[in-house]
């Protein structure tokens, strides 16, 4: 019982720090503490882990290709 318990407050607090501040029955603290658990969340992630744009060649190529004489 006490690993269900457990789940069930993990499914919870995820939800509530994803989109708590979009339920609009909660108290407003409620829905500000839910936007700044996702801020604090959000800040723990590394910058240089953010994705890149896999795109970026494909679109300079193409963008060259548009416009011959323009160079970056």
């Amino acid at each position: 019982m006490n690993k269900n318990l457990i789940w069930l407050f993990v499914i919870v607090a995820i939800v509530f720090v994803t989109a708590g501040d979009t339920l609009e029955f909660m108290p407003e603290p409620l829905q500000n503490a839910s936007l700044e658990s996702r801020k604090f969340v959000v800040g723990l992630w590394p910058d240089w882990l953010k994705g890149k744009n896999t795109n970026e060649r494909t679109e300079k190529a193409v963008d060259e290709l548009e416009n011959p004489g323009k160079t970056e």
